[in-house]
């Protein structure tokens, strides 16, 4: 697990908790699969620079699975659940270093 963090990242994660809009990680390809199998597949690798979403199975959506998440899950495994929760998505792009940047939208939280 290698997300890429700051102070000023961990308050602009607190921020997009409560607010919404975008956020950016950079992730390790570990993160998104722990064999990066991903990187092989034919629908996947023409995306790799471009790219692509991998979203989670409607399993995410139970409230057993929430919990183990919140229990054993890595911090992007927590983030990845938070945001598909909230009805957002999230697009890996590959960078020139190997890791992924992750960006991540939800919408706009109603003032």
């Amino acid at each position: 697990m290698a997300i890429t963090y700051s102070d000023e990242k961990k308050a602009e994660w607190e921020r997009f908790k409560k607010e919404g809009g975008s956020i950016s990680f950079e992730i390790d390809g570990t993160d998104i699969s722990t064999t990066r199998d991903f990187e092989k597949f034919p629908s996947i690798q023409p995306y790799l620079n471009t790219g692509f979403e991998l979203p989670p199975t409607k399993l995410i959506e139970s409230p057993e699975l929430q919990a183990l998440i919140q229990v054993h899950g890595s911090d992007w495994d927590y983030i990845l659940c938070r945001i598909y929760l909230a009805g957002g998505k999230v697009v890996y792009l590959q960078k020139d270093n190997g890791k992924y940047e992750a960006a991540c939208t939800v919408a706009l939280a109603r003032p």
